[in-house]
């Protein structure tokens, strides 16, 4: 939705974005509940993966024949202020090209640092002091601000160690990125239906129910 936005910011607004990309022809693809969101305002969303991932979107032209010779359009986040591309976009293009596809990469948004380790004082003590059940990551990159507004690495999974806090990810592949940037601790509550962050949640709840029953 970022993408959405950034086109609304040049052309004037959400609706001469919606415009523009209504009259241009071009197929859409979305993963998950973005395509809800572009159905919502009056977008027709054609490709929608059963697996609301990059990988899943691949899969999924790869089986509708749409594969082989096609063009995408792949706005896709310029990662800068100190993190590092977490491999998925890579992979998606690379994905593509071995389908047959041509892929355009765009950097159409940016990810970057959120704010300073010195504002994030009480969160770290929070964290520090025993106060966080568990972190919930959305994304790889995520863990890498983490890292840096905590103090590094040691310092946070220390943290995480010490207070048996839960690392939760949305999704399998969120889980692997993290795990890694952590350092090799376990992601164990993993949202199996990330499709919507509603999964992740749903994870959450379950992971704490069976706890309070043990």
């Amino acid at each position: 939705m970022a993408t959405l936005e950034k086109l609304a910011e040049l052309h004037g607004g959400l609706e001469q974005a919606v415009t523009l990309l209504r009259d241009s022809g071009l197929r859409l693809c979305a993963l998950g509940a973005d395509s809800d969101t572009l159905h919502a305002i009056g977008l027709t969303v054609h490709v929608v993966p059963q697996e609301a991932s990059t990988k899943g979107l691949v899969m999924q032209l790869v089986a509708n024949g749409e594969a082989a010779g096609a063009r995408v359009f792949c706005p896709v986040p310029h990662v800068t202020g100190g993190l590092t591309e977490p491999d998925v976009v890579p992979k998606f293009m690379q994905a593509l090209a071995d389908a047959g596809a041509i892929g355009q990469r765009v950097p159409a948004y940016a990810t970057t640092m959120g704010t300073q380790p010195e504002a994030c004082l009480a969160e770290t003590q929070m964290l520090s002091s025993g106060q966080i059940d568990a972190i919930a990551f959305s994304s790889t990159a995520e863990a890498q601000g983490l890292v840096h507004v905590m103090g590094g690495l040691e310092a946070l999974t220390s943290h995480i160690t010490r207070n048996n806090v839960l690392l939760a990810a949305h999704g399998p592949y969120t889980a692997r990125g993290v795990c890694s940037v952590l350092g090799g601790l376990p992601v164990k509550c993993v949202s199996r239906n990330f499709s919507s962050f509603h999964g992740l949640v749903r994870a959450l709840e379950d992971h704490f129910a069976a706890s309070s029953t043990t």
